[in-house]
């Protein structure tokens, strides 16, 4: 509204002037010098005018870069959320795998009659418990004796007494004292 009043003000100090002395002047010459002098202040724009359009432009610019700005963030924003949500599949995955694991742990503690155990058996004497040389666990006779007590290796007793050994030597060392543990996984 401004530039509308600043412009017309500058159009009718310069152009009501002019037409005056045009009309009033007797000469063709001066007439047409005054016609001349008359257009090119038309053509020329106010400063105000100048200024505001410089003005009006910055604020285009600035709302063009403010709304790339904010694209850009929510872009981000979903870029992000789809990480967490990622994320936090993956993290529920591994929080159901380690619950399976010590879940099987805890089976591995009180049974010899998981999977894991099976496999240990396999490698150590093929599941044979009176297998030479330690029964199905494979016991060093000196570890045999120190956790049964026993006086005669484990193959000379029953499965059920090789697997409670088996358990106590687990209670107390974990999968470290067979060797076979890495072919099973353990």
């Amino acid at each position: 509204m401004r530039i509308r009043i600043a412009l017309t003000t500058a159009v009718a100090v310069i152009l009501i002037p002019t037409l005056l002395f045009t009309l009033f002047s007797s000469s063709p010459a001066a007439s047409a010098r005054a016609r001349h002098s008359a257009a090119v202040r038309v053509a020329m724009k106010p400063a105000s005018y100048v200024h505001a359009r410089i003005q009006a432009q910055e604020a285009a610019n600035l709302t063009a870069y403010a709304n790339a700005v904010t694209a850009a963030q929510k872009a981000r924003y979903i870029e992000t959320m789809a990480f967490l949500e990622k994320l936090s599949f993956f993290n529920a995955v591994s929080q159901q795998q380690a619950a399976k694991a010590a879940a099987q742990q805890a089976s591995d503690a009180t049974s010899t009659n998981t999977p894991h155990w099976a496999c240990i058996r396999s490698h150590e004497s093929g599941g044979n418990y009176a297998e030479g040389g330690g029964g199905a666990y494979q016991f060093e006779f000196s570890t045999w004796r120190g956790l049964t007590g026993l006086p005669s290796p484990a193959q000379d007793y029953p499965p059920s007494v090789q697997d409670a050994a088996a358990l106590k030597l687990y209670a107390q060392r974990g999968w470290e004292p067979w060797t076979t543990r890495y072919v099973c996984g353990l």
